[in-house]
């Protein structure tokens, strides 16, 4: 008999375990991800969270969890359900449907237009549940993941922020993800807060490009791995290929490191960008910056996760990254659902 409770503290340890036998993706590329020590850290970047605990026989069988998100400029509230897992051994007993029947119950008395949440384009299992269950896939995103290898030259003056940019850097991502589906525009009070309550991030790790005086493009550098640990668990047998050839050709010149099979890494996260339009070069270039940055504090990788319609894709393209795709599928609770064109990638969001 299967029952839903609460998560408790206690639960944090077993959780953590399951986690790491819960897999995305499928037999020819799949992620694995290590949370510890705190299962529900990711959680705790919102405001309006929750997290449901399935147990079988005493026994912990799987978790889902959601936060509410709102829109005041719309007056409008939806949800984003975080995950779903189940245990290997507790697979094919209708758990994973009944955690997010549980949520749909939870949260309709709330009044969201919709529910929402993103799935790794491999992880066809998961996809196959969420679609019988009545949501339709919306949106692709493309995950962006560059290898920090070597310095790369700089022609624009890049510095952190001060507290008297905050305004003008607000008033540039504003305009720049205006539009965007999810994207609420952000006062300079919520936006320092925001960022301040982010582990690992706040405006120290948020840097600006300026000509004459003007701010023309800024983003933040997140050490998403105070959250999370990723390791591939499967590899596409090219990629095996080509970890062998680089290992071999950096005895000469230096080379882009991929990750081994089951080898655990950490990643920095691009996060609240904007650039003007007549200046992707400046971009260009903080992306370069953050590039030396890491590469002078001996981290591996970093990259974003966006829209294909965003304009950072193109830019972010020419570092040559390795891009995988995450889809957004989409329930309504009453209407019909919205549309779901240039969608706005929620920092937060992206921890797997």
């Amino acid at each position: 008999m299967v029952s839903i409770r609460p998560f408790e503290e206690r639960d944090n340890t077993v959780m953590l375990d399951i986690e790491k036998l819960c897999t995305q993706g499928n037999e020819n590329l799949a992620m694995g991800v290590d949370k510890s020590p705190d299962i529900i850290a990711r959680y705790k970047l919102y405001d309006n969270w929750q997290v449901l605990v399935a147990q079988e026989d005493g026994k912990i069988a799987g978790w889902t969890g959601w936060t509410v998100k709102h829109d005041p400029t719309k007056g409008q509230q939806y949800i984003y359900i975080v995950e779903v897992m189940v245990h290997p051994d507790f697979r094919r007993k209708g758990i994973a449907s009944k955690l997010v029947m549980e949520v749909e119950r939870n949260v309709r008395e709330l009044g969201p237009t919709h529910i929402y949440g993103l799935i790794l384009e491999q992880n066809n299992a998961s996809k196959a549940l969420i679609e019988k269950l009545g949501y339709s896939k919306m949106r692709e995103l493309k995950i962006c993941g560059l290898s920090v290898f070597k310095k790369v030259a700089q022609k624009y003056k890049i510095e952190r922020i001060s507290k008297n940019e905050i305004h003008d850097a607000v008033s540039l991502i504003n305009e720049y993800h205006s539009g965007r589906k999810h994207f609420v525009p952000y006062t300079p009070e919520i936006f320092e807060s925001y960022i301040s309550r982010i582990p690992a991030y706040g405006l120290e790790n948020f840097w600006v490009v300026k000509e004459n005086d003007n701010i023309v493009a800024c983003a933040g550098l997140w050490d998403c791995s105070v959250i999370q640990r990723m390791c591939y668990t499967k590899e596409p047998f090219m990629w095996k290929v080509m970890r062998r050839m680089f290992r071999f050709l950096s005895l000469f010149i230096k080379m882009p490191k991929i990750p081994a099979e089951g080898e655990y890494f950490k990643m920095h996260y691009i996060a609240d960008h904007a650039f003007r339009k007549n200046s992707p070069d400046a971009m260009l270039n903080l992306i370069g910056h953050f590039n030396n940055f890491l590469f002078d504090n001996k981290r591996d990788f970093f990259g974003t996760q966006l829209d294909p319609d965003d304009p950072l894709f193109e830019i972010i393209k020419k570092y040559g990254p390795q891009i995988e795709s995450v889809s957004v599928y989409a329930k309504a609770f009453e209407k019909e659902l919205p549309e779901f064109c240039s969608f706005y990638s929620d920092t937060r969001d992206a921890i797997l």
